[in-house]
């Protein structure tokens, strides 16, 4: 096959699902590498990128870029969100912005700094169970428990967000059970100011400035948002600010990131039962009237890339962050406000090794070592519901070997190894009462990793992939009582195989079909290990986009999930067939774009929901389904940008709805509407 044949594919397989506001992606092959300066002094690296063949991937893009910190290696659902198409959203929850990508889940929990949570591949955002892992510029971003956390960034400030969703990446282990949600924050020049103000009296400023100077570059970003919430009882103010430095040398890059974000949540509207909910969807429950919380972030990191040659280079990263949060909330039959402390300090090292041995062969090797110190304090009344001090370290260390025998083919193949354990600091007290516990014992989880691309013809790039993954009990979960079941690791082992086609040049798709199963998986509810058994996820994935002409384009994209219980645990027999809590059969998104001219760009986008079974028994019925359609225009200026933003624009009731048993009884079922027909007008002004 000829090199042009190659060409045309890849222009192809990087096309936008907004086209009209397409550019041809120029993607690096390294993963999480920072985005270095062209102009810097590496000419001879540069040159070398630029004749070097082009490789096949099946990566999706939403919106326009040059350069995408992009692993081209992964022969999967690979979906990124570019900079142009975060410009123009505003949300209160930073994870709001997966919405767009496909088959990722929102759970819109809408208690305060417990906001927010997303989850792919048929795992469930409910209760405190991990399932991708979330990466900040290559750096980790979950909390002990495996939620992800990001209100410390604001969408000024973000590049691109990139959602894998499969088992085949051997560069993570921790978290990345179903995938990984990777983000990078902005590194470019320029200067950015943006007001906006809309409905419950939301207020929001962001601000960016990047400046290059010789070999030195700085880049500082920040974020304030304060508003009164769609329910009442329910104000929020966030703040977030960053910084990073980095100085190019003759063949390496050293950069220090600084990073800060305060959530307050003076007040919360707690979860309501089903009639108060639905005739009320905006009131307060009763029992939440004295609930709050607030969460702070800290960060710092240390970022080196050395280039030996054109075809070694060594990327190492290393890093300190906090999480502290504190929460006060009453649930229904509660005797009183429970207050609940969580602190984490994290720290860490990465790195990687990239070796191109020759045109057809390539070696990838890295190594991570994550350790989380925890103090977790509850109390109720008089009563210490919860009282423990851990230390939990997660290493892992793979290889990755790639081929190219032919310009049509390309695989790889990568052994991860991730070893686990932790060491309490004083007993743990539950529920007034102290136990002698003992933690999760040394355990090492070995992982094969495989990636396949293969062009059938010019239009089609069929893509497999399989790997191994593991879910690791967190949190309170790493104690094993007295009596009580072993803690275990769950493993996972999951495959795809898709298609991607250009059918022409105005019309694209790309269509897969996965399986994950997994044995001794868990749930954590509120704190409490519930198993599963084993387990088994499939799915159907499709996405397209169709360019009309030069003013009008369309995309859309459809994830059918099945997620079962294969055989139950042997406390819960008659869960045997049953669907697990809280994943919904379908996720659905399509979008159309005009460009009348070119100062007007206006955008619809509608997103789909089906229902979910809120407990493992299945009763009490499903819930959850929605259909909401958002809109946008943008007016371009002589100094900036004018954007009006509408969200649910016909107004639709639509809810989170949590069972904290497996029973299904109706007193035990929890509502949280989501948010009503919203606006928001924003001016952004470009400096000079």
């Amino acid at each position: 096959m000829k090199r042009k044949t190659i060409a045309s594919l890849i222009a192809l397989a990087l096309w936008p699902a907004l086209p009209t506001l397409a550019a041809e992606a120029e993607t690096r092959t390294s993963n999480d590498k920072e985005a270095i300066d062209t102009e810097r002094k590496f000419k001879d690296k540069k040159d070398a990128a630029t004749s070097a063949p082009i490789e096949l991937d099946t990566i999706v893009v939403l919106g326009k870029q040059t350069v995408l910190n992009v692993d081209k290696g992964l022969a999967g659902s690979v979906d990124v969100i570019t900079r142009d198409e975060l410009e123009y959203e505003h949300v209160t929850d930073t994870l709001e912005l997966f919405s767009k990508t496909p088959g990722v889940v929102l759970s819109r929990f809408s208690q305060g700094i417990v906001n927010t949570e997303i989850s792919i591949r048929g795992f469930s955002g409910d209760g405190e169970t991990p399932n991708a892992k979330l990466l900040v510029d290559g750096i980790p971003s979950n909390l002990f428990s495996g939620l992800s956390e990001l209100d410390y960034l604001f969408p000024t400030n973000i590049q691109n967000i990139q959602v894998f969703k499969g088992t085949s990446d051997a560069s993570t282990g921790l978290f990345a059970t179903a995938g990984s949600y990777k983000v990078e924050t902005r590194k470019d020049t320029g200067k950015q100011l943006q007001f906006g103000y809309g409905s419950f009296n939301t207020r929001e400023m962001q601000g960016y400035y990047g400046e290059k100077q010789g070999d030195f570059s700085q880049n500082y970003a920040i974020g304030y948002r304060k508003g009164n919430g769609y329910r009442d009882h329910t104000e929020n103010e966030k703040i977030a600010l960053s910084g990073r430095w980095q100085l190019d040398f003759e063949q390496s890059t050293l950069a220090l990131s600084a990073k800060y974000g305060k959530y307050n949540s003076p007040e919360a509207p707690g979860y309501m039962p089903k009639a108060l909910a639905r005739a009320h969807p905006t009131a307060v429950a009763p029992n939440a009237l004295n609930d709050s919380g607030q969460k702070e972030f800290k960060h710092l990191s240390l970022h080196y890339d050395y280039f030996f040659n054109n075809d070694v280079d060594l990327s190492l990263k290393t890093y300190w962050q906090n999480f502290d949060r504190e929460r006060h909330v009453r649930f229904v039959g509660s005797p009183g406000v429970e207050s609940r402390f969580e602190e984490q300090t994290s720290t860490g090292l990465i790195a990687k090794l990239n070796w191109k041995i020759s045109p057809q062969w390539a070696v990838e090797s890295g190594y991570d070592i994550e350790h989380q110190a925890v103090s977790e304090l509850r109390q109720r009344l008089t009563t210490i519901r919860r009282d423990a001090d851990y230390d939990f370290t997660a290493q892992g260390i793979y290889a990755k070997l790639e081929n190219t025998p032919v310009d049509w083919l390309r695989w790889n193949i990568a052994y991860r190894v991730d070893r686990l354990s932790s060491e309490p600091n004083n007993r743990f007290v539950r529920n007034g009462t102290t136990l002698v516990t003992s933690m999760l014992d040394d355990q090492t989880i070995v992982q094969p990793k495989f990636n396949l691309f293969a062009n059938m013809t010019e239009q089609q790039t069929v893509f497999i992939n399989a790997g191994r993954s593991f879910q690791t009990p967190t949190g309170v979960d790493l104690n094993t009582f007295g009596g009580t079941v072993p803690v275990k690791v769950a493993i996972n082992d999951g495959w795809e195989l898709g298609l991607k086609s250009a059918w022409g040049h105005n019309f694209n798709s790309r269509v897969s079909y996965w399986q994950q199963k997994a044995n001794h998986e868990f749930i954590n509810i509120d704190g409490t290990r519930q198993l599963l058994g084993a387990t088994r996820r499939q799915g159907l994935d499709a996405s397209i986009d169709f360019i009309l002409n030069d003013y009008l384009s369309f995309w859309g994209n459809v994830s059918k999930v099945y997620a079962k219980i294969d055989e139950p645990d042997a406390l819960h027999p008659s869960f045997q067939g049953n669907h697990i809590r809280g994943i919904p059969d379908h996720t659905a998104s399509v979008g159309m774009q005009l460009n009348p001219n070119a100062d007007w760009i206006a955008r619809l986008h509608i997103d789909r929901q089906g229902a979910y079974y809120v407990n493992e028994s299945n009763q009490g019925g499903q819930y959850g389904a929605y259909t909401l359609t958002n809109a946008n225009i943008d007016y371009k200026t002589n100094w900036g940008r004018v954007s009006f933003l509408a969200n649910n624009i016909f107004d639709k009731y639509y809810e989170y709805v949590y069972d904290f048993t497996s029973t299904g009884a109706l007193n035990q079922l929890n509502f949280a509407p989501g948010a009503g027909r919203n606006f928001m007008l924003t001016a952004t002004v470009d400096l000079k």
